[in-house]
């Protein structure tokens, strides 16, 4: 059973926030870069797997800077037992659609794969597409937010998310899964020391775009500019003393001048 888990880079939410640098590779301090948390359920999940086969292999795939080495490494102490990081610091791809279609290539190039597992979205666009973006390439089945995976031979159940419950499905091998952040992989495993300092000194091949024959990855969707929200420049009225009926008329009336329908208040 040979597993591809894809990891992300994503800007670490208390990290200042810099619309100019959303590409994590601009950041000058690591310590503002993290694996995309969703991605660790993934992980988790490749590796019970293999664990309850007696026998596999987990590869983690990053398209990222040399900042992603963190994210790599770090799949590398939860237990994956190699990794590859895709070279993206000159490039700074970011759009979906050409992502996916680099990632495509990348499991192509490896060849030997059962599985291809992502997290069930990113933190930073959410988009939750680069798993089924990835199946459409490489024309394998799918199923998204996935809570349970068994493996029976060639073949592959899951039960995944559903509006007000779970459904379960059967599946072909290989096969790409996105999985949730629920059920079975909603813990992810702790990192030991000892873990830490051999992914520290593990060397990640790193491949360049050039070499996955992606042909053409222009992106069909661009961002024309990321920017701050304009702060608000209205005020909060306060009604703190005075005569709660009396606060309540104020209140009204001050709603009443801003134009919201209050119902029933008129």
């Amino acid at each position: 059973m040979n597993i591809l888990v894809f990891v992300k880079a994503t800007i670490d939410r208390n990290a200042p926030l810099d619309p100019d640098e959303i590409f994590p590779g601009d950041r000058d301090d690591k310590a503002d870069i993290m694996t995309n948390n969703y991605d660790k359920h993934a992980i988790e999940a490749a590796l019970r797997i293999v664990e309850e086969k007696g026998e596999g292999k987990v590869t983690a795939v990053c398209l990222g800077s040399d900042m992603a080495d963190k994210v790599v490494k770090e799949a590398i102490a939860m237990g994956c037992h190699g990794a590859i990081r895709i070279e993206n610091s000159e490039t700074e791809i970011t759009n979906f659609f050409s992502v996916a279609k680099i990632l495509a290539a990348a499991a192509k190039k490896i060849g030997e794969y059962d599985l291809l597992l992502f997290g069930m979205q990113s933190y930073d666009f959410g988009t939750a597409t680069m798993a089924p973006m990835v199946s459409e390439f490489l024309n394998l089945p799918v199923a998204c937010w996935v809570e349970k995976v068994l493996v029976e031979g060639n073949k592959l159940r899951v039960e995944k998310v559903i509006e007000g419950g779970t459904r379960s499905m059967e599946l072909q091998l290989p096969a790409v899964l996105s999985i949730a952040s629920t059920g079975d992989y909603e813990e992810p495993r702790y990192t030991s020391v000892r873990r830490i300092m051999t992914a520290s000194k593990t060397e990640v091949p790193v491949w360049e775009i050039d070499e996955l024959n992606v042909g053409n990855y222009e992106p069909n969707v661009k961002f024309d500019d990321i920017e701050k929200p304009p702060a608000r420049a209205e005020k909060c009225a306060i009604f703190s003393d005075g005569d709660p009926a009396e606060m309540v008329s104020e209140l009204v009336s001050t709603l009443k001048d801003k134009g919201l329908n209050l119902g029933a208040f008129k």
